[in-house]
């Protein structure tokens, strides 16, 4: 059975509608019939996160909101990058075959670089560990967007170079997957969502502050009475991802008929993201007073990821010498 990985760092406060459509649906759907793993890429977060609490908040937002999302007895195993014992002794061993060049090229890094940021090791180091990731566990499909294929061919670089140096076929060369039916998602200003901007809206956000983003998204400024396009509008980009197909046209009926405001739209696209996400939302409630299944899972889950990464690190430590 083909097994495939994704992660998401703890860098913000919690999980929001790009994250979601972008990364997290499309893994359940590629993940059908696949030994499938998430994990929490904590190790990662370290890059930028350095608070205490900070960190603490956002693992445990995201931990709720990853197990309130997956489906009911899952067997998507979750588990913690920072519990696998082994996972950065098999970092160091791959930095011994990683070349710096290979490294410099990084976009991340030179991303920062260009920045004028004052850029750490973890940062300049992210495609190993990244590269650790995918090995130890044996991962063969890793599902990414446009902007992490340079370090999936990172990954396979390192791969490659470890079993040409020691004379083994112990590494398989990971495959990536871009999803190209992917589009960019608009959100409060017309742009793509973005931390930066402030302009995207987490999933699990109260009923409260949810209606107040949506009702903050730029549209055009036609009359009420005048009819309106739906394929220019902001908001119905959005209904068209939570919708029914039946229902973005009922909706699209309105737009061209006349009398229907834009802020009839955004009310209905609220009812519609609060009706997708119901069950979700549910669940994650019920976590705010009961972490007891999540613990639980984690605690079976985090066991296997060790019991795969010890193999590997066994295997290497024997081709190597040690």
């Amino acid at each position: 059975m083909t097994k495939i990985l994704t992660a998401i760092k703890p860098t913000w406060n919690g999980m929001h509608i790009w994250n979601y459509m972008w990364a997290f649906k499309p893994f359940l759907e590629l993940a059908e019939g696949k030994e499938a793993y998430i994990f929490i890429a904590d190790y990662h977060s370290l890059t930028s996160v350095h608070d205490a609490e900070t960190m603490k908040r956002n693992k445990l937002r995201l931990l709720k909101e990853y197990f309130a999302l997956l489906p009911k007895n899952t067997k998507i195993a979750v588990f913690e990058q920072t519990k696998v014992n082994r996972i950065n002794d098999i970092t160091w061993i791959l930095s011994s075959v990683t070349p710096l060049s290979l490294i410099l090229r990084g976009h991340s890094f030179k991303d920062s670089k260009n920045k004028n940021s004052e850029i750490n090791m973890a940062t300049f180091n992210y495609p190993i560990l990244m590269t650790s990731d995918i090995l130890a566990y044996d991962i063969e499909l890793v599902p990414v967007w446009k902007d992490q294929v340079q370090h999936m061919e990172f990954a396979r670089d390192i791969a490659w170079n470890f079993n040409k140096t020691y004379n083994t076929d112990l590494f398989k060369l990971p495959i990536y997957h871009v999803d190209k039916n992917l589009q960019t998602i608009p959100w409060t200003d017309g742009r793509k969502m973005s931390k930066s901007y402030d302009n995207f809206i987490w999933i699990f956000d109260d009923e409260k502050t949810l209606k107040k983003k949506i009702m903050s998204i730029v549209t055009w400024s036609e009359t009420l009475e005048e009819p309106k396009d739906p394929k220019k509008c902001n908001v119905f980009a959005l209904i068209k991802l939570f919708a029914s197909v039946d229902k973005q046209k009922e909706i699209a009926k309105k737009y061209k008929a006349g009398n229907y405001w834009y802020g009839h739209a955004k009310l209905e696209l609220l009812d519609i993201i609060l009706e997708y996400f119901k069950e979700a939302r549910e669940r994650y409630n019920s976590f705010e007073n009961d972490m007891s299944y999540i613990e639980k899972k984690l605690s079976e889950w985090n066991k296997i990821a060790n019991k795969l990464a010890d193999k590997k690190y066994a295997d290497m430590m024997n081709v190597i010498g040690l």
